[in-house]
């Protein structure tokens, strides 16, 4: 119950910065920084992918569909 109960929270978390991890990878004095600044709304959506992947992750495993190891 505590991996269900991180997993939930960590993908809100992961979704409620998300601007937090755009500014970081767009402010980034590199090429692929450089592109990030170009289009900083394509970079927030990895986080919200990644923590939206973990909450359906969490509601499927409080319905015992996952099962954690």
């Amino acid at each position: 119950m505590a991996t269900i109960t991180l997993l939930l929270a960590m993908g809100i978390a992961l979704i409620l910065s998300r601007h937090i991890f755009a500014r970081f990878a767009s402010s980034q004095n590199t090429p692929p920084g450089r592109a990030n600044a170009k289009h900083p709304k394509a970079t927030s959506m990895g986080p919200v992918v990644i923590g939206s992947i973990m909450i359906i992750a969490a509601i499927l495993g409080f319905f015992g569909v996952l099962e954690p190891q």
